[in-house]
C-alpha cells in the first residue's frame, strides 16, 4: 500500500509539473485537467489521511478515508460551470470532495456527503451536474454550522 509520505511526494511532483506546464509552456490549467485531476486525488488522500483507490479510474470513488468512507474527488480549474456526478456509481461512494485549482494551488470548494451535492444538482441524462457556485455555498454553510 502507498504511504502518506509517498502520496505527499507524488503531490509535490504533480504540482511542480502543473506549474511547469502553466508557467513555462503557457498551457491554461483547464488544458491539463488530467494532471489536475490526479493532483486532486493526492490532495484529498493527504487531507483525510486516507488511501488512494486500488485502481486508477476506479468506478465510484478515488480515495478511502481513514474512517473507511469512500470519497469521489472532482478537481477543476474552471471558475464557473459544473462538474458531473455519475448517477450509476452513487451506491459506491459516501462523500464528494470538489477542489478548484487557482493561483497555483488547490482549494476545497465542497467536501461532504455526496447526497447533499446531488440534492442541489440538476440532472442530465444519467448524470448530475453540480454547479460550482452552489458547491461553494453548500460548503460555506456546512463550515459555518460546524464552527
Amino acid at each position: 500500500m502507498i504511504t502518506q509520505e509517498q502520496i505527499q511526494l507524488l503531490y509535490d511532483k504533480y504540482l511542480e509539473i502543473v506549474h511547469l506546464e502553466v508557467s513555462e509552456f503557457g498551457c491554461k490549467p483547464t488544458e491539463v485537467r488530467h494532471l489536475i485531476g490526479r493532483l486532486g486525488e493526492f490532495y484529498c488522500a493527504l487531507h483525510v489521511k486516507g488511501t488512494l483507490a486500488h485502481e486508477t479510474n476506479q468506478h465510484g470513488f478515488d480515495v478511502t478515508a481513514k474512517d473507511n468512507r469512500k470519497i469521489s474527488v472532482k478537481t477543476t480549474a474552471q471558475k464557473s460551470g459544473f462538474v458531473t456526478i455519475n448517477s450509476k456509481t452513487l451506491n459506491k461512494v459516501n462523500d464528494l470532495m470538489l477542489l478548484q485549482y487557482a493561483n497555483e494551488k488547490l482549494e476545497i470548494i465542497y467536501y461532504g456527503p455526496i447526497e447533499k451535492a446531488v440534492e442541489v444538482s440538476r440532472t442530465w441524462e444519467d448524470k448530475y451536474e453540480f454547479d460550482i457556485s452552489k458547491a461553494k455555498k453548500l460548503h460555506n454553510k456546512a463550515v459555518k454550522r460546524d464552527k
